[in-house]
């Protein structure tokens, strides 16, 4: 009999996953966590391609974050709040809690975050001038149009750094 990996495809196309006789409804985090290290092993011992792997846990996610989604308000516990079952334990409560501070009818809040907005603009505004400079320029005084008076004297602005990372970027079809 032919090696199958979790999604029953041979070996050589993804990794392989041995869950022997248990279901992930079952197994506990140490259990999940030796499966994920099994799929990672194979391709670090050149048995699976890495390309095809992240391919099926990408879409494996995928399929995983939809029925969370989905059973969003659907699952109920039985008894309370709090609920053990198949090596979890199970808690409600609230999550991502916002408060929304523009009915509360504060003058000083209300003053406060006008300012906080005009701001943000502010630096929305600067941000994108500063992204034109691509090496370090020199920069005459800057006057204020309203007063005349000088912002800035001449100096020098360097380009703002640009950091971020490679990745790879999946699209299902």
């Amino acid at each position: 009999m032919e090696n199958l990996n979790l999604f029953l495809q041979p070996v050589e196309q993804t990794a392989l996953v041995a869950i022997e006789d248990k279901s992930l409804l079952t197994v506990d985090k140490s259990e999940l966590s030796e499966i994920a290290s099994k799929i990672v092993e194979a391709v670090d011992d050149g048995n699976a391609d890495a390309l095809n792997t992240l391919i099926m846990a990408k879409k494996g996610a995928y399929v995983f974050d939809a029925v969370i989604e989905a059973m969003k308000g659907k699952a109920r516990l039985p008894e309370g709040k709090n609920y053990q079952k198949h090596n979890c334990d199970i808690r409600e409560q609230m999550t991502g809690v916002r408060y929304d501070f523009n009915v509360c009818n504060d003058a000083v809040w209300n003053s406060l975050n006008m300012q906080m907005l005009a701001i943000k603009e502010q630096i929305a505004a600067r941000e994108q001038k500063l992204k034109t400079f691509t090496t370090p320029t020199e920069v005459e005084d800057e006057i204020d149009q309203d007063t005349g008076e000088v912002i800035m004297t001449a100096r020098v602005i360097n380009p703002p750094v640009k950091t971020g990372s490679q990745s790879l970027i999946f699209t299902l079809k």
